[in-house]
């Protein structure tokens, strides 16, 4: 809540801003295309996501009476940090996640069709993609093998969300 908070959202706000391929692109573009600088490009492109996300939740958990109390008995920061804060917010952390990586695969698919992405000997979803498309009219079985793993993907892991989601959501179970 101090100005380290506010700074911290500001900047969030700013990466926020940004379309999420354009920013990955600009990384990749500064940093030169490979497996890590591609890694590292989505990492920092969903950071302002999970900030948003976490940041009110966080602010209500450590809010409650029970935080208050492990203070009030001695805990220190980390320990308040570890042993309160984020159990309560490993739920949104772990469907936020699975959402994500549908996302992610189809960025890393994209900077990879780019060529900015994964470079060859490593494999990648994308670069198969790219490279099939000269072979299109002769033989379309490499686009769409490669395109539909890429689809299977992307969907199994929004499913796979969805799910945990419904799963771990208080309000949405029994009820009715």
């Amino acid at each position: 809540g101090g100005w380290l908070d506010r700074a911290g959202m500001r900047l969030m706000d700013i990466l926020f801003a940004f379309p999420i391929i354009l920013l990955a692109i600009g990384i990749v573009a500064m940093l030169g295309p490979g497996a890590t600088t591609t890694a590292l490009a989505i990492g920092v492109v969903y950071i302002p996501v999970f900030a948003r996300l976490l940041r009110g939740p966080a602010l209500v958990v450590a809010g409650s009476q029970y935080v208050l109390g492990a203070r009030a008995i001695g805990a220190g920061e980390g320990r308040v940090l570890w042993r309160h804060v984020l159990p309560n917010l490993a739920s949104v952390i772990l469907v936020q996640a699975s959402l994500s990586l549908s996302t992610a695969i189809l960025v890393e698919a994209s900077l990879s069709f780019l060529g900015l992405g994964t470079q060859p000997p490593t494999p990648s979803l994308g670069r198969m993609l790219a490279e099939a498309r000269g072979y299109l009219l002769l033989s379309p079985w490499d686009s769409i093998f490669s395109g539909l793993a890429i689809l299977l993907a992307s969907f199994g892991f929004n499913l796979l969300g969805d799910g945990l989601r419904d799963a771990l959501d208080p309000r949405l179970r029994g009820g009715g």
